[in-house]
């Protein structure tokens, strides 16, 4: 005499045929016999009417384990973020100008190359290490403030964006100094240099060492393009525009992007409100180097 055949019973419904296939798995993986069928838009898994109350479980908890799965994957900041607004950069490039409109262009007279530029013999032996921050904001002719503003400002702005704004110019300032230190160490004395470019090589290594993690190839090729194009409109002109603080500052950007990838989802986790205010500790910094500068 054969069995009667068992009655099968839907156990789980979705409209993802994908979906479906995955729960029949999970219940095969149990032992629990079943069948997928189309109704309409939605897909029927059916078990057996006895094994029903154990299928249903299973799918229950297999839902329950895996909802927030897959996992997203972190990425390093490069991204534009609604809620980060506009960054100031046209406010903090039109400072450079006003400001080069105060200090003029470079002269050996001018009080304000003498006190703030990159001087190495001064830095090494008399510890003016203020002339690292000073020298950022003074530029030796026109064309040397314009490229800093008009391509730079490109890249900053870009920079601000992934970053946020005030990390990205409080790691701007860190990293243009260091450029503008590691360049002094190379020189050694007798070197004299000025310029905001040192901070915009350091702003294009920033944005292309915090892809080295991900080997984003797209997100590295915009900010190399205008560094090259920054290079080509500098060329060699300049009575202090100085290549090697170029390079020093997109080699200290490269590591810091490069550390910042690592370390900023755990910094800005633990800040929830963000961390603006470093562009006014960016800014106190620049201030307090100029203040040093003329109160020595």
């Amino acid at each position: 005499m054969n069995a009667a055949k068992e009655t099968y019973v839907p156990v789980g419904t979705t409209r993802s045929r994908y979906q479906a296939g995955i729960w029949s798995l999970v219940l095969l993986s149990a032992d629990i016999a079943n069948s997928t069928e189309q109704v309409g838009t939605d897909y029927v898994v059916m078990a057996g009417e006895e094994q029903a109350p154990r299928a249903e479980e299973e799918i229950r908890r297999f839902e329950e384990e895996n909802r927030n799965w897959p996992l997203r994957k972190e990425l390093p900041k490069f991204r534009l973020d609604a809620e980060q607004g506009r960054p100031p950069t046209v406010l903090m490039m039109g400072a450079l100008l006003v400001f080069h409109q105060v200090t003029g262009p470079f002269s050996s007279h001018s009080e304000w190359f003498s006190r703030g530029a990159v001087d190495s013999r001064a830095i090494l032996e008399n510890g003016e290490w203020w002339r690292l921050v000073t020298a950022l904001t003074l530029h030796s002719d026109p064309v040397h403030l314009l490229s800093n503003i008009l391509i730079g400002g490109m890249v900053i702005h870009f920079l601000c964006r992934m970053f946020s704004t005030g990390p990205g110019w409080m790691l701007l300032v860190i990293a243009g100094t260091l450029g503008n230190y590691a360049n002094v160490l190379a020189h050694g004395p007798g070197h004299i240099s000025v310029g905001f470019s040192t901070a915009v090589f350091a702003a294009i290594g920033l944005l292309c060492g915090s892809q080295l993690k991900m080997f984003n190839l797209r997100a590295i090729v915009l900010p190399l393009g205008a560094g090259v194009a920054l290079l080509a409109m500098l060329g060699s002109s300049g009575e202090r525009t100085d290549l090697g603080a170029h390079l020093w500052g997109l080699i200290v950007g490269l590591v810091l992007g490069f550390c910042w990838n690592w370390f900023s989802v755990s910094i800005l986790k633990a800040h929830d409100r963000g961390l603006s205010w470093l562009l006014g500790l960016a800014i106190l910094v620049v201030f307090m180097a100029w203040y040093k500068a003329f109160t020595l």
